[in-house]
Formats: C-alpha cells, sequence, structure tokens
C-alpha cells in the first residue's frame, strides 16, 4: 500500500472516530419540529398560528431477566417486556389576537405544554409448562397438568401538564 493511501485511510480512520466520540454528546431526547402554518395565511383573513414542538426520541432499556419459580419448570416471565423511556418535548402554540372592533394586536393567545418523562414497557407472556417437578410419589417422573399462559399488560406512565394563557 503507497503512503498516500496509508495517509488518506489515517485521515478517514481519525475523522470516524471524531465523529463516533462525538455522535452521543449531540444526541438529545427530542428532534425540534416547527409545524409551518404560514399557508393559512392566503386563504384565512387573521395572521396564521404557529406552533413548535419536538419529535420524542424513544430510549428502549433492557428488559428483565426470567427469574426461576419454585415449582414451576419454566422461568418467569417467559417474555420479559421492554422498557423503553422518553422525554415528551414542550409544545408551544401561539396564536394572534387581534381586537374584532379596530383591528389592534391586543397580545396572542398561548398554549404550552412543559416538558415531562414517559415511560412505557411492551406486552410480555407468562407460560407454564404442562408438567410438574419430579415428585417422589412418582418415582422421581412428572405428572400432568393443565397448560397455563398469560399475558402481562403493557404500562404507560407519564404526567404531561399544560398552560394556557394571554402573551
Amino acid at each position: 500500500m503507497k503512503l498516500t493511501k496509508r495517509a488518506g485511510l489515517a485521515a478517514m480512520m481519525t475523522c470516524m472516530a471524531t465523529a463516533a466520540a462525538v455522535a452521543p454528546a449531540a444526541a438529545g431526547s427530542s428532534v425540534p419540529v416547527v409545524v409551518p402554518l404560514e399557508g393559512l395565511e392566503t386563504t384565512l383573513p387573521f395572521e396564521s398560528p404557529t406552533v413548535s414542538t419536538g419529535v420524542p426520541i424513544p430510549m428502549p432499556g433492557s428488559p428483565g431477566g426470567p427469574r426461576h419459580v419454585v415449582g414451576s419448570l419454566m422461568p418467569s416471565p417467559l417474555l420479559p417486556s421492554l422498557p423503553v423511556t422518553t422525554e415528551l418535548p414542550s409544545t408551544l402554540l401561539k396564536a394572534p389576537l387581534t381586537d374584532p372592533l379596530t383591528d389592534d394586536k391586543i397580545g396572542s393567545a398561548a398554549v404550552t405544554t412543559p416538558s415531562s418523562p414517559l415511560r412505557a414497557e411492551s406486552p410480555g407472556a407468562i407460560l407454564e409448562a404442562p408438567l410438574t417437578p419430579p415428585q417422589a410419589e412418582l418415582f422421581g417422573l412428572p405428572a400432568l397438568e393443565e397448560p397455563q399462559a398469560g399475558l402481562l399488560a403493557p404500562t404507560l406512565r407519564g404526567a404531561p401538564t399544560a398552560n394556557l394563557g394571554l402573551l
């Protein structure tokens, strides 16, 4: 390999290492979004409202591992729930207010929602085998029993709030 190719490869590797080190620091909990409503001004007889918010970036967590239950041949839960956490971004909806008699601007009506944490868990599954553990009265053989299956309910936890006011 020529020296110029080696130098180019070394420069590229340095750039990739720098980008990999900077990427986690640049990542946020949401992607900002401004909804373009300026096109409404041509059809509506007043100024269009402004909406700025964000799209949350969900961060999956690690599922809880299956645990051994005494008296059962299968771990519980067989399919654990997957937790996902994120932060609902703050949102601002602002509409200008005008006096209906004089067409003067008197302020803006605003609805804001502050950012708030959100946690969700996917559904999980519990399954019991149709056999019991080995039993002494059956000379170490398992007995038959009805199989049992169940689902763990998904959960969603958060406390979003909103504020309404005049600016």
